[in-house]
């Protein structure tokens, strides 16, 4: 088995049928990879949907994403994984094909995509977050952008060297304590290293971490896209506050991040003039209409963060 794919899903039912479609529709043989759908006891139709599928479903007690996640690298038996959310979509029919290339080079140990990807009929939502290319603002105001970002023509602002082969990018971190929110959303890799550093907890960003500090610095963003399929913008920022003042959620990595950078990028938000201008900018880079929700995610997002973080303090992803 040259790859499984582990998918985590809980009342997903508007999302996941593109996102298996998209999935089973690859011109990669099925005989070489399997889809481990790891369910968190949903109430919807979701598993209505998922039998539809040659998909293997394994029950998740603890129904968080993070469980799921440990209970399908027990399992897999692929020698890579990849990690598709149900509100992921594949772009293209060669996704698996064009994902698994790089790993052709032992020294390769995980790969990304290079971008967000978004269809013509896609919300607002869908759109502006690959145009930035990750789902915060305030996240890409502080550098955190992990997807190739329109703005700022790159995929990081954290200091890294590329080299061009031709596919995908062969990547190399120049800091290991400026490491960006890798590992979710089509994130591929190699199976007996990632069994190394998970065992009973998974944060996906402190995973990486980990990984390039222990010399595993060298990874493939692969010149193809995912579709993020969130529509539901801010309530989205929502729940993962929720998460994280409930504890669901405990990462270690902050990013490198300090008071004084989320400051900044605050002030640089609340200013509102400077967002407006990036919004012009980014629209005469990559012209879509989608821009037009720039100032409005800025605002909305930093008043969310702010209410939340003045009832109950916690660290911001």
């Amino acid at each position: 088995m040259n790859l499984t794919i582990i998918l985590p899903t809980y009342n997903n039912e508007r999302t996941l049928n593109e996102c298996l479609k998209s999935i089973f529709s690859q011109d990669y043989s099925m005989s070489k990879y399997e889809v481990l759908l790891i369910d968190g006891g949903s109430a919807d139709n979701t598993l209505i949907i998922a039998k539809k599928y040659p998909v293997k479903i394994i029950n998740n007690p603890k129904r968080v994403e993070e469980a799921a996640r440990i209970i399908g690298i027990k399992k897999a038996r692929g020698k890579i994984i990849a990690f598709i959310d149900a509100d992921n979509i594949l772009m293209g029919k060669d996704w698996i094909t064009r994902m698994m290339r790089p790993f052709s080079d032992k020294r390769i140990f995980f790969a990304d995509t290079l971008y967000f990807s978004y269809r013509k009929n896609d919300k607002w939502g869908v759109k502006y977050q690959a145009l930035i290319g990750g789902d915060d603002p305030l996240a890409m105001y502080l550098g955190l952008y992990n997807r190739w970002c329109y703005l700022y023509g790159d995929w990081t602002d954290y200091p890294h060297e590329d080299l061009d082969r031709g596919d995908y990018l062969k990547c190399r971190l120049l800091n290991n304590k400026k490491v960006p929110p890798m590992g979710s959303n089509g994130f591929l890799i190699r199976t007996k290293i990632l069994r190394k550093f998970v065992k009973e907890t998974f944060i996906h960003s402190d995973l990486i971490y980990e990984l390039v500090n222990n010399g595993y610095n060298s990874f493939a963003k692969v010149k193809t896209g995912i579709i993020h399929n969130q529509p539901r913008f801010f309530s989205n920022k929502i729940r993962r506050i929720k998460r994280r003042v409930a504890k669901e959620v405990r990462i270690k990595y902050n990013y490198g991040m300090t008071k004084k950078n989320l400051l900044r990028a605050s002030i640089y938000i609340a200013l509102i003039i400077p967002v407006i201008i990036d919004t012009i900018r980014g629209f005469i880079k990559k012209p879509e209409s989608a821009w037009l929700f720039h100032p409005i995610a800025c605002l909305g997002e930093l008043s969310i963060y702010v209410y939340n973080y003045i009832k109950s303090p916690f660290n911001i992803e």
